[in-house]
């Protein structure tokens, strides 16, 4: 990032310098588009490292290695938070973790869970795997760690919903 800010200024004064010459107008798309393909190189790197972590915290997952699955499906939801599905594997590595550690620690966990089972709701809100993880999740755990049955009773309905629109 302190490179491509360097760059634009470095940009900003070399076009001041020209003026409106018909190579200022070349060199400024010539240096737009130099812009664009380093950001996209940035976000194609940065897209196959969480790519990556995801798969592999997946199989720790399916192996259950969940204290493995968590470390790196936390690196992989910090690079692209905007991925459902990193959190929600994220959750359920946590809910599966906290099922067989100590009270304290799995307070903590379930806490966890519910904030990544919501993040990935929010972002895939017709993903019935997730609502059904996060229905399952109100309707279980104690209130005071954010059960809540009319909630799983609203995403019950919108799952229905759902089922019913698919062929």
């Amino acid at each position: 990032m302190l490179f491509l800010t360097l760059l634009e200024q470095n940009v900003n004064v070399i076009l001041h310098n020209l003026m409106n010459t018909p190579a200022k107008i070349c060199l400024y798309k010539l240096l737009l588009s130099l812009i664009c393909l380093l950001q996209f190189n940035q976000i194609a790197s940065a897209n196959a490292e969480s790519e990556n972590l995801f798969h592999t915290g997946l199989n720790h997952y399916e192996q259950e290695k969940y204290n493995e699955a968590i470390k790196q499906l936390e690196v992989a939801v910090q690079i692209e938070p905007q991925v459902a599905e990193y959190h929600h594997i994220l959750a359920k590595s946590y809910g599966k973790e906290a099922e067989r550690t100590n009270w304290f620690r799995a307070m903590s966990l379930a806490k966890k869970t519910l904030v990544h089972l919501e993040l990935a709701a929010q972002l895939d809100s017709r993903n019935v795997d997730i609502l059904d993880d996060l229905m399952d999740y109100y309707r279980e755990a104690p209130e005071f760690l954010g059960g809540d049955t009319k909630k799983a009773d609203k995403i019950e309905h919108l799952i229905e919903k759902i089922n019913a629109k698919e062929p």
